[in-house]
């Protein structure tokens, strides 16, 4: 197999490779979306506050889902 026919199956020099697009992260697009919205921003700060207050206990049976429902909810609209 010579040369000719070795092109012929890869598709000719530089064929085949493509430029890789740098990757976007989703979370990123979100975030930046979220801090457009008055709403958004009124629900991560109550979420921040429920998890610094939960995080700061060391006994509790509170969780900050309904918090996190509610922010999520908002993101998802």
């Amino acid at each position: 197999m010579g040369i000719e026919d070795e092109l012929m199956l890869t598709g000719g020099p530089g064929e085949g490779e493509e430029e890789e697009e740098e990757a976007v992260n989703p979370l990123t697009n979100i975030r930046e979306q979220c801090e457009q919205i008055e709403t958004c921003v009124k629900l991560r700060e109550i979420l921040d506050t429920c998890t610094e207050r939960v995080s700061s206990q060391s006994q509790t049976k509170e969780t900050c889902t309904e918090e996190l429902f509610d922010f999520l909810h908002a993101l998802c609209g």
